[in-house]
């Protein structure tokens, strides 16, 4: 079965993906049919679902009534997708290009189970479908442009899921409570941003510091002082302008250069894995593997003067740990322990378990 153009659309999966047969005739009264059960679906400001997740009986048969309550007009699809496969659909949805539009931003895949048109802001529809028979955790997700990467959710059918927020299936920020661009600072957005990589995360620190922080990297971009991005734009299109950044950044980082180094300063840079990030009232805590290393990474002002921090806790570092701070004439580092060298932080392991670096610049003003 490959997808669907609905407004409103009776499905009926099976685990194999073909069309349900009718049961044989009987000659026993047969049993009422049960009603559907009726879910509502709503699309948020921020690029979310709401709920994240549902949870569902395998077979059972739902009714999802959706309503895109998006104020900032953007434009959503709801997609069920099969086990395992959201990543692959939400990259087969940008390579349609051009094609897009005609087949509203769904790529043709066995993978797609069942989804909605494309809904303008204050738009409406419903989709009513069997659950598969087959146990899992069934995605769901937007796939217009630039949405797939963090508007999406999961279907548990026959499966209990675990607390949401400790939900692997669910966007971090929707599994800490927190509404991305909500206004009150600190707040962070997940966004194509310029200068970094398809998985920046835009945040807005208490105060005028603003910072761009690349997940795919898991490393600092860059930080400005001032407004918050401007994507105003980004919004109403089609996800490919990029947001606007007010002012001139007053620190960058070095191009692809991860500042993080064990055992060695010399040593390779090594692989990482975001692991997703925590809400807080000061600012978000990153979580990632830096090679067999596990780091949390805290981003918030500085203390007492204009600039940012950040409260690295490394728990169980392996041996000596290296920052790699790039030289920049109008910005210093400094640092709550450890011994700084050549623009290079050393920290013993207990010094590394929880160490704060400021980083000031003649640029910011109070």
């Amino acid at each position: 079965m490959r997808f669907f153009h609905l407004l409103v659309l009776a499905v009926t999966l099976t685990s194999s993906g073909l069309l349900a047969q009718p049961a044989p005739a009987s000659k026993a009264k047969a049993a009422p049919a049960k009603k559907p059960r009726i879910v509502k679906m709503f699309m948020r400001d921020g690029l979310r679902f709401e709920p994240p997740r549902l949870v569902a009986e395998p077979g059972e048969q739902i009714v999802v009534e959706i309503e895109n309550n998006d104020s900032t007009d953007q434009t959503h699809n709801f997609v069920l997708l099969r086990p395992g496969t959201r990543d692959a659909v939400v990259q087969a949805g940008l390579a349609l290009a051009e094609k897009g539009p005609a087949l509203e931003y769904v790529p043709p895949s066995a993978d797609v189970l069942v989804h909605s048109r494309l809904l303008a802001a204050e738009g409406s529809g419903s989709i009513a479908f069997t659950v598969p028979t087959t146990p899992g955790i069934y995605p769901y997700v937007c796939t217009f442009p630039g949405h797939g990467m963090i508007m999406y959710g999961a279907l548990y059918a026959g499966v209990t899921p675990p607390p949401i927020e400790k939900d692997p299936n669910i966007p971090p920020m929707v599994a800490q409570g927190a509404v991305a661009g909500g206004g009150q600072r600190p707040f962070a957005q997940r966004i194509f941003m310029p200068d970094a990589g398809p998985a920046a995360v835009a945040i807005a620190l208490v105060g005028s510091q603003n910072v761009c922080w690349d997940a795919g990297q898991c490393r600092l971009r860059y930080a400005w002082q001032g407004s918050f991005i401007d994507a105003s734009e980004n919004w109403a299109g089609n996800g490919k302008i990029l947001p606007i950044v007010p002012t001139k950044p007053w620190w960058r980082a070095p191009k692809d250069d991860f500042p993080l180094r064990f055992g060695a300063v010399d040593s390779a840079a090594p692989k990482v894995k975001f692991l997703g990030y925590a809400a807080t009232t000061t600012g978000p805590v990153f979580h990632y593997r830096a090679g067999e290393t596990e780091v949390y990474e805290h981003v918030l002002p500085a203390a007492g003067r204009p600039g940012i921090a950040l409260r690295l806790q490394i728990p169980r570092a392996p041996g000596l740990v290296f920052y790699r701070a790039a030289a920049d004439p109008n910005a210093q580092w400094t640092s709550s322990a450890g011994t700084w060298r050549d623009g290079v932080l050393t920290l013993t392991p207990a010094q590394a378990a929880d160490v704060t670096l400021t980083l000031t610049s003649a640029l910011c003003t109070p």
